[in-house]
Protein backbone atom coordinates (compact mmCIF):
# COMPACT_ATOMS: atom_id res chain seq x y z
CA UNK A 1 0.00 0.00 0.00
CA UNK A 2 1.49 3.26 -1.11
CA UNK A 3 0.80 6.38 0.89
CA UNK A 4 1.41 9.92 -0.23
CA UNK A 5 0.66 13.19 1.49
CA UNK A 6 0.37 16.78 0.42
CA UNK A 7 -0.62 20.05 1.98
CA UNK A 8 -3.41 22.15 0.48
CA UNK A 9 -2.53 25.82 0.34
CA UNK A 10 -5.46 28.15 0.01
CA UNK A 11 -5.43 30.73 -2.74
CA UNK A 12 -6.87 34.11 -1.83
CA UNK A 13 -10.22 34.65 -3.53
CA UNK A 14 -9.10 37.84 -5.24
CA UNK A 15 -6.07 36.19 -6.83
CA UNK A 16 -7.31 32.63 -7.33
CA UNK A 17 -6.36 31.05 -10.64
CA UNK A 18 -8.68 28.21 -9.65
CA UNK A 19 -8.67 25.66 -12.49
CA UNK A 20 -8.06 28.00 -15.42
CA UNK A 21 -4.94 26.10 -16.47
CA UNK A 22 -6.84 22.85 -16.92
CA UNK A 23 -8.43 21.71 -20.21
CA UNK A 24 -11.98 22.92 -20.78
CA UNK A 25 -14.57 20.26 -20.00
CA UNK A 26 -16.61 19.63 -23.14
CA UNK A 27 -19.27 17.22 -21.86
CA UNK A 28 -22.77 18.50 -21.20
CA UNK A 29 -25.71 17.03 -19.26
CA UNK A 30 -28.79 15.83 -21.08
CA UNK A 31 -32.38 15.38 -20.02
CA UNK A 32 -35.84 16.86 -19.91
CA UNK A 33 -37.27 19.45 -17.59
CA UNK A 34 -39.76 18.68 -14.83
CA UNK A 35 -41.62 15.40 -15.41
CA UNK A 36 -45.37 14.94 -15.32
CA UNK A 37 -47.22 14.76 -12.01
CA UNK A 38 -46.83 11.38 -10.33
CA UNK A 39 -49.73 8.97 -10.65
CA UNK A 40 -50.65 6.81 -7.69
CA UNK A 41 -50.54 3.16 -8.76
CA UNK A 42 -50.73 -0.11 -6.87
CA UNK A 43 -47.29 -1.67 -6.58
CA UNK A 44 -45.67 -4.54 -4.75
CA UNK A 45 -42.36 -3.94 -2.94
CA UNK A 46 -39.35 -5.42 -4.67
CA UNK A 47 -37.43 -8.26 -3.06
CA UNK A 48 -34.79 -7.33 -0.51
CA UNK A 49 -31.29 -7.51 -2.01
CA UNK A 50 -28.87 -10.33 -1.36
CA UNK A 51 -25.96 -8.88 0.59
CA UNK A 52 -22.37 -10.10 0.51
CA UNK A 53 -19.22 -8.64 2.03
CA UNK A 54 -16.89 -7.07 -0.55
CA UNK A 55 -14.00 -6.02 1.66
CA UNK A 56 -13.23 -3.52 4.37
CA UNK A 57 -10.73 -0.88 5.45
CA UNK A 58 -9.60 -0.68 9.06
CA UNK A 59 -9.91 2.60 10.94
CA UNK A 60 -6.79 4.69 10.27
CA UNK A 61 -7.68 8.39 10.31
CA UNK A 62 -10.64 8.45 12.66
CA UNK A 63 -14.29 9.35 12.08
CA UNK A 64 -15.62 9.85 8.55
CA UNK A 65 -17.74 12.92 7.77
CA UNK A 66 -18.47 12.08 4.12
CA UNK A 67 -17.61 9.69 1.28
CA UNK A 68 -18.04 9.75 -2.49
CA UNK A 69 -17.54 7.16 -5.22
CA UNK A 70 -15.96 8.05 -8.58
CA UNK A 71 -18.30 7.75 -11.61
CA UNK A 72 -16.48 4.62 -12.79
CA UNK A 73 -16.67 3.08 -9.31
CA UNK A 74 -12.91 2.55 -9.04
CA UNK A 75 -12.16 5.05 -6.28
CA UNK A 76 -13.73 5.94 -2.96
CA UNK A 77 -12.75 9.33 -1.53
CA UNK A 78 -13.21 9.70 2.22
CA UNK A 79 -13.17 12.86 4.35
CA UNK A 80 -11.77 12.49 7.88
CA UNK A 81 -12.96 15.65 9.62
CA UNK A 82 -10.96 15.30 12.84
CA UNK A 83 -7.69 14.27 11.19
CA UNK A 84 -7.50 17.06 8.57
CA UNK A 85 -7.09 14.31 5.99
CA UNK A 86 -8.71 12.82 2.91
CA UNK A 87 -8.04 9.20 1.98
CA UNK A 88 -8.36 7.64 -1.46
CA UNK A 89 -9.36 3.98 -1.59
CA UNK A 90 -9.05 1.48 -4.43
CA UNK A 91 -12.50 -0.15 -4.40
CA UNK A 92 -11.32 -3.31 -6.18
CA UNK A 93 -8.91 -4.20 -3.37
CA UNK A 94 -10.38 -2.00 -0.60
CA UNK A 95 -6.96 -0.60 0.22
CA UNK A 96 -5.95 2.98 0.93
CA UNK A 97 -3.77 4.02 -1.99
CA UNK A 98 -3.09 7.58 -0.84
CA UNK A 99 -3.73 10.03 1.98
CA UNK A 100 -3.98 13.76 1.38
CA UNK A 101 -3.14 15.60 4.59
CA UNK A 102 -3.36 19.26 5.50
CA UNK A 103 -6.93 19.88 4.32
CA UNK A 104 -8.41 21.54 7.39
CA UNK A 105 -11.53 19.82 8.70
CA UNK A 106 -12.78 18.29 5.43
CA UNK A 107 -16.56 18.02 5.64
CA UNK A 108 -18.25 17.24 2.30
CA UNK A 109 -16.79 15.52 -0.76
CA UNK A 110 -17.93 14.91 -4.36
CA UNK A 111 -16.17 13.42 -7.39
CA UNK A 112 -16.34 14.12 -11.10
CA UNK A 113 -13.11 14.22 -13.16
CA UNK A 114 -11.45 15.15 -9.85
CA UNK A 115 -12.52 15.29 -6.21
CA UNK A 116 -13.74 18.42 -4.45
CA UNK A 117 -13.69 18.78 -0.68
CA UNK A 118 -15.06 21.53 1.56
CA UNK A 119 -12.53 22.68 4.15
CA UNK A 120 -13.41 24.58 7.33
CA UNK A 121 -11.50 27.29 9.20
CA UNK A 122 -12.14 29.88 11.90
CA UNK A 123 -12.17 32.66 9.28
CA UNK A 124 -13.89 31.35 6.17
CA UNK A 125 -14.38 27.99 4.55
CA UNK A 126 -12.92 26.91 1.22
CA UNK A 127 -13.35 24.26 -1.42
CA UNK A 128 -10.27 22.28 -2.43
CA UNK A 129 -9.80 20.41 -5.72
CA UNK A 130 -7.87 17.13 -5.48
CA UNK A 131 -6.40 15.05 -8.29
CA UNK A 132 -7.43 11.52 -7.29
CA UNK A 133 -4.80 9.91 -9.53
CA UNK A 134 -1.86 11.73 -7.92
CA UNK A 135 -3.50 12.56 -4.55
CA UNK A 136 -2.39 16.18 -4.89
CA UNK A 137 -4.60 19.18 -4.02
CA UNK A 138 -3.94 21.67 -6.80
CA UNK A 139 -6.47 24.48 -6.35
CA UNK A 140 -8.53 26.09 -3.60
CA UNK A 141 -11.22 28.74 -3.51
CA UNK A 142 -12.40 30.69 -0.49
CA UNK A 143 -16.16 30.66 0.01
CA UNK A 144 -16.54 33.67 2.37
CA UNK A 145 -19.19 31.82 4.40
CA UNK A 146 -19.57 28.49 6.22
CA UNK A 147 -19.82 25.63 3.72
CA UNK A 148 -22.13 22.67 4.19
CA UNK A 149 -23.47 20.33 1.49
CA UNK A 150 -21.76 19.95 -1.88
CA UNK A 151 -22.81 18.74 -5.35
CA UNK A 152 -21.18 18.60 -8.78
CA UNK A 153 -22.89 18.70 -12.18
CA UNK A 154 -23.00 15.55 -14.37
CA UNK A 155 -20.59 17.26 -16.78
CA UNK A 156 -18.19 18.05 -13.95
CA UNK A 157 -18.06 21.72 -14.88
CA UNK A 158 -20.12 23.30 -12.08
CA UNK A 159 -20.03 23.00 -8.30
CA UNK A 160 -22.91 23.78 -5.95
CA UNK A 161 -22.09 24.60 -2.32
CA UNK A 162 -24.63 25.22 0.44
CA UNK A 163 -23.45 28.23 2.47
CA UNK A 164 -24.53 29.75 5.77
CA UNK A 165 -23.75 33.34 6.79
CA UNK A 166 -24.67 35.58 9.69
CA UNK A 167 -27.64 37.04 7.86
CA UNK A 168 -28.39 34.69 4.98
CA UNK A 169 -28.29 31.19 3.54
CA UNK A 170 -27.57 30.55 -0.11
CA UNK A 171 -26.09 28.20 -2.68
CA UNK A 172 -22.80 29.16 -4.32
CA UNK A 173 -22.67 28.15 -7.98
CA UNK A 174 -19.02 27.86 -9.02
CA UNK A 175 -17.67 27.50 -12.55
CA UNK A 176 -14.97 24.84 -12.24
CA UNK A 177 -12.68 26.22 -14.93
CA UNK A 178 -12.74 29.93 -14.08
CA UNK A 179 -13.70 29.86 -10.41
CA UNK A 180 -16.44 32.43 -11.03
CA UNK A 181 -19.02 32.31 -8.23
CA UNK A 182 -22.70 33.18 -8.38
CA UNK A 183 -24.88 33.12 -5.25
CA UNK A 184 -28.49 31.93 -5.31
CA UNK A 185 -30.44 33.08 -2.24
CA UNK A 186 -32.74 30.37 -0.89
CA UNK A 187 -34.38 32.18 2.04
CA UNK A 188 -34.92 35.79 3.11
CA UNK A 189 -34.94 34.71 6.78
CA UNK A 190 -31.74 35.61 8.65
CA UNK A 191 -31.92 32.53 10.90
CA UNK A 192 -32.14 30.12 7.96
CA UNK A 193 -29.62 27.37 7.33
CA UNK A 194 -28.96 25.04 4.41
CA UNK A 195 -27.35 21.64 4.69
CA UNK A 196 -27.75 18.90 2.10
CA UNK A 197 -27.86 19.58 -1.65
CA UNK A 198 -28.65 17.08 -4.40
CA UNK A 199 -28.75 17.37 -8.18
CA UNK A 200 -31.23 15.65 -10.46
CA UNK A 201 -29.60 13.01 -12.66
CA UNK A 202 -29.72 15.31 -15.69
CA UNK A 203 -28.32 18.26 -13.74
CA UNK A 204 -31.21 20.61 -14.52
CA UNK A 205 -32.54 20.83 -10.96
CA UNK A 206 -30.81 21.34 -7.64
CA UNK A 207 -32.62 20.32 -4.46
CA UNK A 208 -31.68 22.04 -1.20
CA UNK A 209 -32.56 21.12 2.39
CA UNK A 210 -33.58 24.38 4.10
CA UNK A 211 -34.26 24.88 7.80
CA UNK A 212 -35.88 27.97 9.30
CA UNK A 213 -37.70 28.72 12.55
CA UNK A 214 -40.85 27.50 10.77
CA UNK A 215 -39.38 24.05 10.12
CA UNK A 216 -37.82 22.18 7.24
CA UNK A 217 -38.50 22.57 3.54
CA UNK A 218 -37.15 21.51 0.17
CA UNK A 219 -36.03 24.26 -2.20
CA UNK A 220 -35.94 23.54 -5.95
CA UNK A 221 -33.49 25.53 -8.09
CA UNK A 222 -33.35 25.73 -11.89
CA UNK A 223 -29.62 25.27 -12.55
CA UNK A 224 -29.81 26.73 -16.07
CA UNK A 225 -31.11 30.11 -14.90
CA UNK A 226 -29.91 29.86 -11.28
CA UNK A 227 -33.32 30.80 -9.90
CA UNK A 228 -35.53 29.26 -7.21
CA UNK A 229 -38.52 27.52 -8.79
CA UNK A 230 -40.35 26.76 -5.56
CA UNK A 231 -40.25 25.57 -1.98
CA UNK A 232 -42.03 22.55 -0.48
CA UNK A 233 -42.76 22.79 3.26
CA UNK A 234 -42.41 19.48 5.10
CA UNK A 235 -44.17 20.30 8.36
CA UNK A 236 -41.22 19.07 10.40
CA UNK A 237 -37.45 19.04 10.20
CA UNK A 238 -35.33 18.05 7.20
CA UNK A 239 -31.95 16.34 7.14
CA UNK A 240 -30.45 14.27 4.33
CA UNK A 241 -32.00 14.22 0.86
CA UNK A 242 -31.69 11.91 -2.15
CA UNK A 243 -33.04 12.38 -5.69
CA UNK A 244 -34.47 9.46 -7.65
CA UNK A 245 -32.67 8.97 -11.01
CA UNK A 246 -35.92 9.55 -12.94
CA UNK A 247 -36.23 13.00 -11.37
CA UNK A 248 -39.76 12.45 -10.10
CA UNK A 249 -39.23 11.88 -6.38
CA UNK A 250 -37.07 13.26 -3.59
CA UNK A 251 -36.57 11.32 -0.38
CA UNK A 252 -35.74 13.29 2.78
CA UNK A 253 -35.00 12.29 6.36
CA UNK A 254 -36.62 14.32 9.09
CA UNK A 255 -38.56 14.52 12.33
CA UNK A 256 -42.34 14.73 12.62
CA UNK A 257 -44.13 15.87 15.80
CA UNK A 258 -46.56 12.93 15.64
CA UNK A 259 -44.56 10.15 14.00
CA UNK A 260 -41.07 10.91 15.29
CA UNK A 261 -38.31 9.93 12.86
CA UNK A 262 -39.57 9.87 9.28
CA UNK A 263 -38.68 9.62 5.62
CA UNK A 264 -40.63 12.16 3.57
CA UNK A 265 -41.31 11.49 -0.11
CA UNK A 266 -41.74 14.60 -2.27
CA UNK A 267 -43.32 14.65 -5.72
CA UNK A 268 -41.12 17.08 -7.67
CA UNK A 269 -43.60 18.03 -10.38
CA UNK A 270 -46.49 18.44 -7.96
CA UNK A 271 -44.31 20.23 -5.38
CA UNK A 272 -45.95 18.29 -2.56
CA UNK A 273 -45.23 15.66 0.05
CA UNK A 274 -46.90 12.45 -1.12
CA UNK A 275 -45.88 10.14 1.72
CA UNK A 276 -44.42 10.30 5.20
CA UNK A 277 -43.05 7.04 6.57
CA UNK A 278 -42.35 6.61 10.27
CA UNK A 279 -39.08 4.77 10.89
CA UNK A 280 -37.24 3.65 13.97
CA UNK A 281 -34.10 5.29 15.32
CA UNK A 282 -32.84 8.54 13.83
CA UNK A 283 -32.33 8.09 10.07
CA UNK A 284 -29.19 9.66 8.67
CA UNK A 285 -27.00 9.48 5.57
CA UNK A 286 -29.68 8.67 3.03
CA UNK A 287 -28.56 7.38 -0.40
CA UNK A 288 -30.23 5.69 -3.36
CA UNK A 289 -28.89 2.71 -5.25
CA UNK A 290 -27.56 3.26 -8.75
CA UNK A 291 -30.84 2.26 -10.44
CA UNK A 292 -33.02 4.04 -7.89
CA UNK A 293 -35.09 0.98 -6.93
CA UNK A 294 -33.86 0.99 -3.34
CA UNK A 295 -33.02 3.65 -0.78
CA UNK A 296 -30.58 3.06 2.06
CA UNK A 297 -30.29 5.02 5.27
CA UNK A 298 -28.39 4.66 8.52
CA UNK A 299 -30.42 3.33 11.44
CA UNK A 300 -27.89 3.35 14.31
CA UNK A 301 -25.69 0.27 13.69
CA UNK A 302 -27.76 -1.01 10.77
CA UNK A 303 -28.63 0.02 7.24
CA UNK A 304 -32.36 0.22 6.55
CA UNK A 305 -33.46 -0.74 3.03
CA UNK A 306 -36.54 0.95 1.53
CA UNK A 307 -38.37 0.21 -1.72
CA UNK A 308 -38.62 3.54 -3.56
CA UNK A 309 -41.80 2.47 -5.40
CA UNK A 310 -43.91 1.43 -2.40
CA UNK A 311 -42.01 3.42 0.27
CA UNK A 312 -41.82 0.35 2.53
CA UNK A 313 -38.79 -0.58 4.63
CA UNK A 314 -38.12 -4.12 3.41
CA UNK A 315 -34.91 -5.07 5.19
CA UNK A 316 -32.20 -4.10 7.67
CA UNK A 317 -28.52 -4.88 7.05
CA UNK A 318 -26.37 -5.40 10.14
CA UNK A 319 -22.87 -3.99 9.68
CA UNK A 320 -21.54 -3.63 13.22
CA UNK A 321 -20.60 -0.46 15.02
CA UNK A 322 -22.48 2.84 15.05
CA UNK A 323 -22.61 4.00 11.43
CA UNK A 324 -21.69 7.54 10.37
CA UNK A 325 -22.35 7.69 6.62
CA UNK A 326 -23.04 5.77 3.42
CA UNK A 327 -22.00 6.05 -0.22
CA UNK A 328 -23.49 4.21 -3.20
CA UNK A 329 -21.50 3.22 -6.26
CA UNK A 330 -22.26 1.58 -9.60
CA UNK A 331 -22.80 -2.16 -10.05
CA UNK A 332 -24.62 -2.60 -6.75
CA UNK A 333 -21.87 -1.44 -4.40
CA UNK A 334 -22.66 0.22 -1.07
CA UNK A 335 -20.05 1.59 1.34
CA UNK A 336 -20.64 2.15 5.05
CA UNK A 337 -18.34 4.01 7.45
CA UNK A 338 -18.63 3.83 11.22
CA UNK A 339 -17.62 6.43 13.80
CA UNK A 340 -14.24 4.80 14.39
CA UNK A 341 -13.35 5.32 10.72
CA UNK A 342 -13.67 1.70 9.58
CA UNK A 343 -15.26 1.29 6.15
CA UNK A 344 -17.16 -1.76 4.88
CA UNK A 345 -17.98 -2.54 1.25
CA UNK A 346 -21.19 -4.43 0.51
CA UNK A 347 -22.26 -6.04 -2.75
CA UNK A 348 -26.02 -5.85 -3.23
CA UNK A 349 -28.13 -7.59 -5.82
CA UNK A 350 -30.38 -10.47 -6.78
CA UNK A 351 -29.13 -14.01 -7.25
CA UNK A 352 -28.79 -13.43 -11.00
CA UNK A 353 -26.93 -10.14 -10.43
CA UNK A 354 -24.36 -11.75 -8.16
CA UNK A 355 -23.89 -14.72 -10.52
CA UNK A 356 -23.22 -12.30 -13.38
CA UNK A 357 -20.65 -10.35 -11.33
CA UNK A 358 -18.87 -13.57 -10.36
CA UNK A 359 -18.67 -14.88 -13.95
Amino acid sequence: MANTSAVAERVAAAHSLWLSSLPTIKRAPTGDLLPALLDEVGLEPITAPIVSAAGSVAATHGPVSDMAVSPDGRRLVVAHYGADAVSIIDTATMTVTATVSGIAEPYSVVIADRAYVTSASTEEDAIVAVDTATAVPFAAKNLEMAARGLAVSPAGDTLYVARIGDDRADVAVIDVESGALRAVAVSPVSAASVEAVQLSADGTRLFVALTTTSGGSLVVIDTTRCVVLGTVALGGSIGEIAAHPNGRKIFATGWDAELGSVINVIDVAGARVIDTIGVRGIPTSLVLGHDGDLAYFVDRDQIAVMCTATHEVIDHIAVGGALACLAAGPQGRLYAADYSGAISALQLGSTSDLALLAS
